[in-house]
């Protein structure tokens, strides 16, 4: 039997492309409202912002339900990311970006909940979680008691993210297009 994991249909790669794009269109305006708060906290401005960057890669798999979507959004914002010169991460954006991904790739082979609105909270959460803790560990090195407080952060905003990406989706399938 093949294996489905990877085979990605035309509208599959335009669908991610997509989702990709959308994410880093919407991060300099959600970048600059959450920076406003977390760095009074000394926390990563990706720690309450996060959600809305992960919502795109769950998206992504709600609408090809194919594991491996997240994390090709990832990779692809990236890589964009680099050529661009934005995000102020350097080559660790193929970690920082990718990473979460992978992770909501990963949970989704043993989660098969990809259009469910717990399944959508659930990918948020993680990927958030995954992304911070990456961020917070490799690039801040924040301390225990800081990274604690953006972990603990990053899961409220993972719900926010899940909740958003769960109601775009269920639009777009009320609307017949997904």
């Amino acid at each position: 039997m093949k294996n489905k994991i990877f085979c990605f249909t035309t509208q599959d790669l335009v669908l991610i492309a997509l989702m990709a794009a959308f994410g880093l269109a919407v991060k300099p305006l959600v970048k600059t409202l959450t920076h406003l708060v977390s760095s009074a906290w000394g926390v990563p401005g990706g720690t309450l912002g996060g959600g809305l960057y992960m919502m795109w890669l769950a998206l992504a798999l709600a609408l090809t339900r194919r594991p491996g979507s997240a994390a090709l959004v990832g990779l692809i914002q990236s890589l964009a990311a680099l050529m661009l010169g934005i995000g102020g991460h350097g080559a660790l954006s193929l970690v920082t970006y990718t990473l979460p991904g992978v992770m909501i790739d990963l949970v989704s082979l043993f989660y098969k909940r990809y259009t469910k609105l717990d399944g959508q909270i659930i990918y948020c959460l993680l990927a958030n979680l995954t992304g911070t803790w990456a961020v917070g560990l490799i690039i801040m090195k924040l301390p225990k008691a800081p990274l604690l407080i953006a972990l603990s952060l990053s899961i409220v905003s993972g719900v926010i993210g899940g909740i958003l990406a769960w109601a775009v989706y269920s639009q777009l399938h009320n609307y017949k297009l997904a």
